[in-house]
């Protein structure tokens, strides 16, 4: 193309002698140690899973993000000080952190060095060869901007889910006209379902909202039944109602209570063969099953976490969960739709890990007490009881052991 060649044809380039002959370059520098640049190749796209879909010749692609742009760059120091400029440059491409990294067709911008190797010979003076690899660094308002479209894109397919899963209860569920012992069927099948929500959702059980919707639909439960719509809105609402209203939210708390929710209907969907009668049943077990697993896609975006290994618990769990409710998906759609959520949630999740203090080891020199360890670890007492519990402490005032698991920041 003509712009690409006007391009480079504007940058100042320089001629300088090798071993193999004269060769055109153009300058770039890192940290502010000059070198030349000869070729330049760089890689990227996105980062595309795909998972087949069971029982069919379809499949999905998931898409988990875009790739790191690496730039590798063949380059060459030249001169009689190329000794020392060799010896500058391998100084700061070891050092940890992004520094400035000037390069003939990117520009100017903040990376890493993720490789590097350099080939000189006692026989060729005066002349260096090599190769870097760079990684671009995450600008700060750009990963912010991320983080907020993962929560936003959480959010967003967690009502979507809600919606879809209410419109096709709606559309396909109807006791009318149905015999007494398959309403029956339905009522049963439909409390024993409403005593398993109610022992999941330990952290409203005692709310009145949640107490009150509870007591309604079993009361008149075949009334309720015979208008699918309201029926689903109280479904959902057992779901999805937080007590943020009358006290702090437990995110953490709400992903939990979703998975159990989601594997005590899985566990009896394995033991159960849908008759007639169980059609019903099906349909009410997949409403509460894709609202739930909605409310826990949603909760992760606000829960928090200690440490790298928190979030890794809660990340394997829902993972685990969501996978085994794939696997009994009743349609294309449902599997999609689960493996969708999945997807955003474990996006963000990553995304908070790298952010995330780990459990390192402390070593211990000698008879410590637990607030010098923790002054000394964080620079104040804030997290006396957090390292007690993290390493079953017995006598915080005289500790003798080897060392104790702490956090890294």
């Amino acid at each position: 193309m003509a712009w690409r060649n006007e391009y480079a044809d504007s940058l100042h380039k320089v001629l300088i002698d090798t071993p193999s002959g004269t060769i055109e370059c153009v300058g770039g520098s890192y940290a502010g140690v000059p070198f030349f640049v000869e070729e330049t190749a760089s890689s990227g796209g996105r980062e595309v899973v795909t998972k087949p879909l069971p029982f069919s010749d379809g499949h999905v692609n998931e898409d988990v993000g875009k790739k790191v742009l690496s730039i590798s760059c063949n380059i060459y120091l030249t001169g009689t000080d190329c000794e020392t400029k060799r010896e500058r440059l391998e100084e700061a491409l070891n050092k940890e952190g992004a520094f400035e990294f000037v390069h003939p067709h990117y520009g100017r911008m903040n990376a890493r060095c993720t490789a590097y190797s350099f080939s000189f010979k006692k026989a060729e003076q005066e002349f260096i060869s090599g190769e870097i690899t760079f990684v671009p660094e995450q600008n700060v308002e750009k990963q912010a901007q991320s983080v907020a479209d993962l929560r936003g894109s959480a959010i967003g397919k967690s009502d979507s889910t809600l919606s879809s899963s209410k419109s096709m209860f709606t559309e396909v569920f109807s006791i009318a006209g149905k015999a007494k012992s398959v309403v029956d069927s339905v009522a049963a099948s439909t409390t024993k379902m409403l005593d398993n929500i109610e022992n999941a959702r330990g952290s409203i059980r005692s709310v009145s909202a949640f107490v009150n919707t509870l007591s309604r639909i079993r009361e008149n439960i075949r009334l309720i039944m015979m208008s699918p719509a309201d029926f689903a809105n109280r479904i959902q609402n057992l779901l999805t109602l937080t007590k943020e209203t009358v006290s702090d939210d437990d995110a953490n708390g709400y992903v939990n209570e979703s998975l159990i929710v989601m594997q005590s209907i899985m566990a009896k969907r394995r033991g159960s063969a849908y008759s007639s009668a169980d059609e019903l049943n099906s349909e009410v077990d997949r409403l509460a099953l894709m609202s739930a697993a909605a409310m826990a896609a949603r909760s992760v975006v606000d829960c928090s976490f200690k440490s790298v290994e928190e979030a890794r618990e809660m990340q394997d769990l829902l993972s685990s969960v969501f996978d085994d409710a794939a696997e009994q998906a009743g349609s294309v759609e449902d599997y999609a739709t689960l493996m969708d959520l999945q997807a955003t949630a474990l996006k963000y999740l990553r995304d908070e890990m790298s952010k995330l203090a780990v459990v390192v080891e402390l070593p211990l020199n000698g008879t410590r007490d637990i607030l010098s360890v923790c002054f000394d670890c964080y620079g104040n007492l804030d997290r006396v009881d957090e390292i007690m519990e993290r390493n079953d402490v017995g006598d915080p005032l005289v500790m003798t052991r080897e060392k104790l698991r702490v956090l890294s920041k």
